[in-house]
């Protein structure tokens, strides 16, 4: 199949057709203060830069993606 990936946050809804497709990347990164987080950014990026710069993620959001530090014992970093 043919997927024509478009940008999560410029795309209209009502700009969606068949095969568009929409992506994203999602890093978790366990803190210092035994804590940790998750963040999402544009597939482009690279891991360190969804680090530091893509936007966080509710613990809601973030836990059923990361059941390891989910269930760490460590805190969600809100």
């Amino acid at each position: 199949m043919h997927y024509n990936f478009k940008n999560k946050i410029t795309t209209k809804p009502c700009d969606v057709k068949n095969g568009d497709a929409f992506a994203v990347k999602v890093v978790a990164v366990a803190g210092y203060d035994n804590d940790w987080a998750a963040y999402e950014g544009p597939s482009h990026w690279s891991d360190p830069d969804v680090a530091d710069y893509g936007d966080k993620l509710s613990k809601e959001q973030a836990e059923p993606l990361f059941y390891v530090l989910a269930n760490s014992g460590r805190y969600y970093r809100g």
